[in-house]
């Protein structure tokens, strides 16, 4: 009978997104969840985590060390960064956790971690560093900084780190997008050279875009070396980064948003359990895949989408050495 009430409800009130996408929603939906699922000993799996300092990042990387996983926290701040591997090893009593330092804006830092990296094989990857800024930013690639730190790091370590997913025990690469990008149609131009005025969270939304497509380019290819490629969003949820760079949102919202948990249940559960392994390439939502388009207008060409990664095989410049080098565009 629960079933029954929460399907209905989920059929009128989905549609409307602010009551899928907050708390509500997530309480609905997880009445549908197999709590078997996540009961998965994740021992001797290796697992990256991007951005793993705070907010979703860390209640992932908390899932999977309470599971037995080797977990390894990749942050930028290096203050944040060993606060968080204290936290997590107090809260888990779980000693194989590792702290990483890398800055997926930079594409230099990006391939020296790769290159210094020393597991032999890597389980399960996690793209979820995320930022907001207000400005228009460069990187010391020359390249948009939202842009570089949500799809061109993340393509160019997955690249560099294929070698070693392919090693993996039923390997994974899961890509953290965010509701917001339902709003915008993929624009790779425009991913690189923002219209002005430049709008911190348009450029969050294309990103968020991109990722999504990425995943479903890549996924075929991937598969074909036995690694599965995964998109996500996480919903609405109360994290450092939505309070400090979208603190107008947050006020207004901050009474139905999902908490850390609840926002990264679905990463833990593509990270861990098995059911989405035979459909590579798909956008998740609370543990079903779902539609990458809600707006009418937001398909992109087949043309537009190749070009995106074309266009991130140029910018990464995979062929050249690893010093910086100023995107043309």
């Amino acid at each position: 009978m629960k079933r029954l009430f929460a399907g209905a409800a989920n059929l009128l009130l989905d549609p409307s997104i602010v009551f899928s996408f907050d708390r509500n929603g997530f309480v609905r939906h997880r009445v549908f969840f197999d709590p078997q699922d996540l009961k998965t000993d994740m021992k001797d799996r290796v697992c990256l985590v991007t951005g793993a300092n705070s907010g979703l990042g860390y209640a992932t990387a908390l899932g999977l060390a309470e599971r037995g996983a080797k977990v390894w926290l990749l942050c930028r701040n290096p203050q944040r960064g060993e606060q968080a591997l204290a936290k997590l090893k107090k809260e888990t009593g779980h000693n194989d956790v590792h702290l990483a330092l890398v800055d997926l804006a930079s594409q230099y830092s990006v391939r020296t971690f790769c290159e210094q990296f020393e597991e032999k094989h890597i389980d399960v990857l996690i793209h979820n560093a995320g930022i907001l800024p207000a400005t228009l930013q460069k990187t010391e690639d020359g390249i948009e900084s939202t842009l570089a730190t949500h799809l061109v790091g993340p393509f160019l370590m997955t690249h560099l780190l294929l070698p070693r997913l392919k090693e993996g025990n039923r390997a994974r690469v899961i890509w953290v997008s965010s509701g917001g990008m339902y709003t915008q149609k993929l624009n790779t131009a425009e991913l690189q050279n923002p219209p002005p005025p430049f709008d911190g969270v348009l450029a969050y939304a294309r990103a968020k875009r991109g990722m999504v497509v990425l995943n479903r380019l890549w996924a075929k290819e991937l598969a074909a070396q036995g690694i599965m490629s995964h998109a996500m969003h996480p919903g609405w949820a109360d994290t450092p980064g939505v309070q400090t760079s979208i603190p107008g949102f947050w006020k207004i919202t901050k009474k139905i948003l999902r908490n850390a948990q609840e926002g990264a249940d679905t990463i833990l559960w593509l990270a861990i359990c098995d059911k989405a392994q035979a459909t590579p390439g798909l956008f998740w939502f609370d543990r079903k895949p779902r539609s990458e388009y809600l707006l009418p207008g937001k398909a992109a060409s087949a043309q537009e989408e190749s070009s995106l990664m074309v266009a991130l095989r140029r910018w990464t410049n995979l062929q050249e050495p690893t010093e910086p080098n100023p995107a043309k565009e």
